[in-house]
């Protein structure tokens, strides 16, 4: 669906279909600004089951989860919410194999086990205390493990958390000079990029960095230099809690610690002299 525009209103309560259906790597960005005390997020079908209930009660700092299968309620639970009434906020939830993730404004805030099937779900529907700006439906990955339709420097909805690996595989252009390969976050219309990673042929290094704000880190350029022009490769961009391993045809290459938080991570983008044959997310 279209990018947050400050002018725009959704009328409440608001539904929309999922298609295509959810599977692992799904986004649902919600943008808005609370008006009072509660509003909810639900992921629900016309069967009358509530996949996940997302509940930020303003008064009470608390984010409520739930599900209810059937329409009979489980187990709530709760964790710390910094939403302030008044105040744009961004709810992103993904999913996962271990289950749904939720963040909020960037920063990671929940997780919740699945209680059904997260593909039952086929609506979302937003509804409470709240003016609604954006929502955003971002299809994710097969289950199977089947490519991603990729477009050299078009992004592609990814996002990152603890045991994602992505797969890029490609050959270097015969006379190449430079490719690089970019983790863009927050939104990937914006300028931050989580990670930089830019091989470059006629130095024989791969340099590392991020850029927040319009502004470029200290650059990493350690680990050699595996790649051979002409040569195919595939690149395995792994996350960890703490940083990104990357590693070059199933050898470890070098890592890069976080600095932007991989909640934040919405977009892969590869651009330069290389093709791109399959790109897959585990």
């Amino acid at each position: 669906m279209g990018q947050q525009t400050s002018s725009q209103r959704y009328n409440l309560p608001f539904e929309t279909s999922i298609s295509p259906p959810l599977s692992y790597g799904s986004q649902i960005q919600v943008y808005g600004i609370a008006t009072g005390d509660r509003f909810e997020v639900n992921l629900t079908n016309r069967r009358g089951d509530i996949i996940l209930h997302v509940n930020p009660r303003i008064n009470d700092r608390q984010l409520v989860l739930n599900s209810a299968p059937g329409g009979n309620w489980g187990n709530e639970e709760r964790k710390p919410l910094n939403i302030s009434s008044g105040q744009q906020f961004h709810i992103i939830i993904m999913v996962t194999s271990q289950g749904f993730k939720v963040a909020i404004n960037n920063q990671h805030t929940a997780d919740f086990n699945y209680q059904m099937p997260f593909n039952a779900a086929d609506t979302v529907t937003v509804k409470g205390d709240v003016n609604l700006t954006n929502i955003q439906i971002y299809p994710g990955f097969s289950q199977h493990g089947q490519p991603l339709q990729f477009a050299m420097e078009t992004p592609i909805p990814v996002n990152m958390f603890p045991g994602r690996v992505l797969h890029i595989s490609g050959r270097s252009n015969s006379n190449a000079s430079r490719f690089e390969i970019n983790l863009l976050a927050n939104t990937y219309q914006g300028a931050d990029v989580a990670l930089h990673f830019n091989p470059r042929f006629d130095q024989r290094e791969a340099i590392r960095n991020s850029c927040q704000g319009g502004g470029w880190g200290v650059e990493e350029k350690q680990g050699g230099f595996p790649l051979e022009s002409g040569q195919p490769f595939e690149i395995q961009i792994i996350c960890f809690p703490e940083h990104y391993q990357i590693n070059c045809n199933n050898q470890a290459w070098f890592t890069f610690r976080h600095r932007i938080p991989y909640h934040a991570v919405q977009a892969l983008q590869v651009k330069g002299d290389v093709t791109i044959s399959n790109v897959h997310a585990m």
